[in-house]
């Protein structure tokens, strides 16, 4: 037997800081992503444009392409993290590759820049919580610590490095905790040789622009609101006139005096400005030269980005004030504004990344001259809990730590592959969420933080976009019964259902609907693609866990330390009325999974324990007809997990003790507490916490099953009475930190029946999510 395993889809967001993401020349998007950076082309369509490097082991806290003056092409990029080092990524052989190493800080490193000097050498910039700032050169590939400049008590928040022309060496500018830019410059050791003051509060984005032979501006964002315009040019000594002149500081650098004076003051935003960047250079096709041109792009946490132009016929802002050609955003939603936005190729697209880890892209459109939103990627910036298969695989479901529950499907254009995109986020709430069971087609149930179950029911305008977007009807939509959408009224936590099209009691959130033909952006998925909460479910006494179900029975635990608190719960799905309470456990439940054919429950608990519970005939009642105790149990820790092969004969467990065990029913019936049930053949060890596990929907003897550990791998086993291990996922293919669920995709009744006549091979999706804030699909062919 032999796998073959292809990315699919990843979802992902990007963390919540300035500096995370940057956007280069050939359209690639790199941003740190939990412990990990992520490549995004956006240029790439029906394949997954991501690319997962894993190298740190802590939150990576910035993000720089490294560009060559004389190439446009982006072979390097360079990343810090809390972790205490930096990295220089090197694409060797279509493989992105650490490099280079900067390890030397004794507190996480938060800003970092790089600039080539001659060739491939390197002069690069680090700035951390250790209150120093250190340069790095690399020369002839060997990366070593230059100097490490003191900044006594103070805090780098970001710093920019720049050639200085004329001369032609960097200078560095360096936005301290305040207020102020200072600027360090030497050629043996770097000096402070001058200090910018005009901000009022910190100075969070910095960007420069070659102005001429002889000048640069230099832009800084501030949390003030106002952004700055500074030219700083070779200082030539003139005569004192009676003219009124903005008023210009003198300092020397490489023995050279430069004159800096400020340029204009914009002020446009009303919350903090966390980045600025200005325009790319475009090329001069008459002489090949690159020209700079004078636009400048701004983001903050007032929800817009602007992009600024001095009026025209003015130079420099000379002669005329700068002022705003485009202003973009969210319009409400729950967004708190962004954090940064980098300028996209050619200039004629730029992209913000905000609070919510989401991504914002908006192209400029050839035929109207407006600025439109596009379809991005995005995802969750929490650690994913659970991801659930709709029953027949037709779409994903999964719930996270940031609070949302998204929906992920294949967007099925004419003449093109599927490409998988969140296409709904049917709940915004208030609390973490933990769990999550879908019920049919239209019906999910949640769990967070709270002791409360709530019901969710696909709305008609959900309907109807699926059915555009993805190429198939879920339902028959002609039921008028059904709400058209949903809202979150004003400090509430419940979505509730709207009927028509107008505002209703809450003026301020109300659902707008919309005929989509495409994922929707984000501010979309944001506001108008809410479910309606049709039910709450009250029973359990702390926080509901873990939750299961099948057509017509839920099953629910919450956090327990005691038996009465660790009781399963069952609930009927018609009336969603609770019908039975299920006492085993002495400790929370940390799995249940009802088997394929739904006549079996197991659970399994903190308690080190499994029970299997046995539907009673013609009934939605379950009896216990199985449970490990300390003679037979073979786990020595929590179990964390448990699955079921679709056959429904046999389950297996997963625990932090490092073993997976498979149970069956047998020929023997024995007097202990599993009755029926026993060991299949031996455990699999593996000295590793096991997480999550998943059997593969094939019916064959030989069982194929996938394993999550706690170190983010994925390791895809074969078990015919022995275990053999087929292919194991690292960090960067599955996840970085603990993977929390594991879920085969249901396969269609017609793939079933094609398998029984042809086993030559066998296609599966596998989906993924973990701690590390991912969901990943990969589709894994088995050939036997």
């Amino acid at each position: 037997m032999k796998l073959s395993i292809e990315q699919i889809y990843t979802s992902i967001g990007c963390n919540r800081i300035p500096e995370i993401v940057d956007w280069n020349s050939e359209g690639l998007v790199c941003f740190g992503a939990s412990h990990a950076v992520v490549i995004y082309n956006t240029n790439q369509k029906e394949k997954d444009p991501h690319t997962v490097c894993h190298h740190h082991t802590s939150r990576v806290n910035s993000v720089k392409w490294l560009r060559k003056p004389q190439n446009e092409s982006c072979t390097e990029f360079v990343s810090c993290s809390a972790d205490k080092t930096a990295a220089i990524w090197t694409l060797c052989n279509g493989v992105w590759e650490v490099t280079g190493k900067l390890v030397g800080h004794t507190n996480g490193i938060t800003c970092i820049y790089g600039l080539y000097t001659e060739g491939d050498d390197l002069i690069l910039f680090t700035g951390s919580i250790d209150s120093t700032v250190k340069v790095w050169e690399r020369i002839d590939g060997s990366t070593t610590l230059k100097q490490t400049i003191s900044l006594n008590s103070g805090l780098c928040l970001t710093l920019h490095v720049h050639l200085l022309p004329v001369v032609n060496k960097p200078v560095l500018f360096c936005a301290l905790d305040d207020h102020k830019i200072h600027v360090f410059a030497g050629d043996e050791e770097y000096h402070r040789v001058h200090t910018i003051i005009g901000h009022e509060d910190w100075v969070r984005g910095l960007d420069v622009l070659d102005v001429d032979d002889s000048s640069i501006m230099l832009a800084s964002a501030s949390q003030d609101t106002y952004i700055r315009l500074w030219c700083i040019q070779q200082h030539i000594q003139t005569q004192p006139t009676a003219e009124i002149r903005v008023e210009e500081k003198v300092f020397q650098a490489y023995e050279q005096n430069w004159s800096v004076k400020l340029e204009a003051v914009l002020a446009g935003h009303e919350g903090w400005v966390y980045g600025v960047q200005w325009h790319p250079y475009v090329i001069d096709q008459d002489t090949n030269r690159k020209q700079p041109v004078y636009r400048l792009l701004s983001s903050s946490l007032d929800k817009t980005l602007i992009v600024w132009e001095p009026e025209a016929g003015g130079d420099r802002g000379e002669g005329g004030a700068w002022v705003e050609r485009v202003r973009v955003g969210e319009v409400g939603g729950n967004g708190l504004g962004f954090y940064g936005s980098r300028f996209g190729p050619n200039g004629t697209s730029f992209m913000g990344h905000g609070y919510n880890g989401s991504f914002h892209i908006w192209n400029l459109s050839e035929e109207s001259g407006q600025w439109q939103p596009s379809v991005v990627c995005g995802g969750h910036f929490g650690s994913v809990e659970d991801a659930r298969w709709e029953p027949q695989g037709r779409y994903l479901v999964s719930v996270s730590t940031d609070q949302t529950t998204r929906l992920h499907a294949p967007w099925g254009r004419p003449g093109h592959q599927p490409e998988w995109h969140e296409i709904a986020r049917p709940q915004v709430h208030g609390y973490d969420l933990a769990s999550l069971a879908i019920v049919d087609a239209t019906t999910f149930v949640s769990a967070a933080e709270e002791k409360v179950i709530r019901v969710f029911r696909a709305p008609h305008n959900f309907l109807q976009n699926y059915r555009n977007i993805v190429g198939e009807a879920l339902v028959d939509e002609a039921n008028a019964n059904i709400a058209e959408g949903a809202s979150v009224p004003s400090l509430g936590l419940s979505n509730k259902a709207v009927f028509s099209e107008g505002p209703g009691d809450d003026d301020d959130g109300y659902f707008v609907p919309a005929n989509l033909t495409e994922p929707p952006t984000e501010e979309s998925l944001m506001q108008n693609t809410l479910w309606p909460e049709t039910h709450k479910l009250y029973g359990h006494g702390y926080e509901v866990h873990a939750l299961a179900a099948t057509a017509d029975v839920l099953a629910s635990a919450c956090r327990a330390t005691t038996a009465a608190h660790a009781a399963v719960l069952l609930w009927d799905t018609t009336s969603w009325q609770q019908i039975q309470e299920l006492v085993s456990h002495q400790l929370t439940v940390t799995q249940l999974e009802f088997s394929p054919d739904s006549q079996r429950l197991v659970s399994v608990s903190r308690d080190r324990r499994w029970t299997l519970y046995q539907r009673r005939q013609g009934s939605k009642l379950f009896d216990v007809v199985a449970t490990t105790d300390k003679t037979n149990g073979v786990h020595t820790r929590i179990i964390w997990c448990c699955a079921w092969a679709i056959d429904s004969t046999m389950f297996g467990t997963g625990s932090r003790d490092g073993k997976v065990c498979l149970w069956s029913k047998t020929n023997n019936k024995t007097d202990s507490s599993i009755g029926e049930y026993g060991l299949v053949g031996s455990p699999l060890e593996v000295n590793i916490s096991v997480t999550a596990i998943a059997f593969a929907p094939v019916e064959s003897e030989s069982k194929i099953i996938a394993i999550g550990f706690e170190t983010g791998k994925i390791r895809i086993y074969g078990f015919s009475e022995t275990w053999s291990l087929l292919r194991e996922m690292d960090n960067s293919a599955a996840h970085h930190l603990t993977v929390s669920r594991l879920a085969f995709r249901p396969r269609r009744l017609e793939a079933t029946r094609l398998e029984a006549t042809r086993l030559e091979a066998t296609r599966l999706e596998l989906a993924s999510c973990g701690a590390d804030h991912f969901l990943r699909i990969h589709a894994i062919t088995v050939t036997r």
